[in-house]
């Protein structure tokens, strides 16, 4: 395994994009099966939070793994113990652009990647960050993994956390279960019974029971007696390999991704619309707007 860090820059304004550090491991040899992975980390966390399963899927399953540092938070906060986050906190818009303008900058480098074997990871808000993505750039993923995720904002404790509060077409814009009908891909989904930081029936059971009702391909799994990182009952690692594996070996998307595309992605958003416009750079300053 190689494993290096890339420096890219991200939608900011019009003459400041935002710098972005994103951690890459990627196999020795990169066949014309190898496909790539985002390992998005949780609120306050840094982009070596999933090292064990972005070095777990590189090895077994053949994945370029990426790890954004999405902006606000980690390293990026606090440059060194890489922990918390800064208030104002974005909580999910541009962060999610950040971690797709991290996958498609490793697209760029490496042109030569399976592009239908694109899948995500996330725990906490990067699960919430990995479901957002498969509604921005929804032709673009084969799997979505989730764990115990954030799918939405109707937690008032959080306001004081975040600094900041959200008008309906923000909370829209970050409510998964609202746009879960733009999720075209599989959905795996878990989530420990006894998590106090992200509850799992306001959050991966409703949203399974929402994505069954659309019809779409959900698994959820519940650990009885699990916190947010599923302790005591296992670990996230122990997990991944359990429901990952077969998935990202075999699962391959039939739709060419949105960056390739060039797609503008419309999203309905309260009396607003979220535009997201994927034939932009990742550093242009419209690539994200309200209508």
């Amino acid at each position: 395994m190689r494993t290096y860090e890339i420096t890219f820059r991200s939608v900011g304004s019009l003459t400041y994009p935002t710098p972005i550090v994103a951690l890459v491991i990627e196999p020795d040899r990169i066949g014309p099966n190898t496909g790539a992975m985002l390992a998005t980390h949780g609120w306050g966390g840094n982009r070596f939070q999933h090292q064990d399963k972005m070095e777990y899927a590189c090895e077994t399953l053949d994945l370029v793994c990426i790890a954004v540092e999405y902006r606000g938070s980690g390293y990026a906060f606090d440059p060194v113990r890489g922990a918390g986050w800064s208030l104002p906190y974005d909580l999910s818009l541009y962060q999610t652009v950040d971690v797709l303008n991290g996958l498609r900058r490793v697209l760029d480098l490496r042109p030569e990647l399976n592009r239908r074997r694109l899948f995500h990871y996330g725990g906490s808000q990067g699960g919430h960050i990995a479901l957002l993505g498969a509604i921005f750039a929804p032709n673009t993923f084969a799997c979505v993994y989730a764990a115990s995720p954030i799918v939405h904002l109707d937690l008032p404790e959080w306001a004081s956390e975040v600094g900041r509060a959200f008008l309906l077409h923000e909370r829209s814009a970050r409510n998964v279960i609202e746009h879960a009908d733009r999720i075209l891909c599989p959905v795996i989904l878990e989530h420990g019974t006894a998590d106090e930081v992200v509850p799992h029936a306001p959050h991966s059971v409703a949203l399974e029971a929402r994505m069954r009702a659309l019809g779409k391909q959900v698994a959820l799994t519940l650990y009885e007696g699990g916190g947010h990182g599923l302790e005591p009952v296992t670990t996230r690692l122990e997990t991944f390999k359990a429901h990952a594996s077969d998935p990202m070996r075999t699962i391959e998307s039939d739709r060419e991704d949105d960056f390739r595309a060039g797609r503008v992605i419309e999203i309905p958003c309260a009396d607003r619309t979220l535009r997201i416009d994927w034939s932009k750079t990742p550093e242009a300053h419209d690539l994200l707007v309200w209508r």
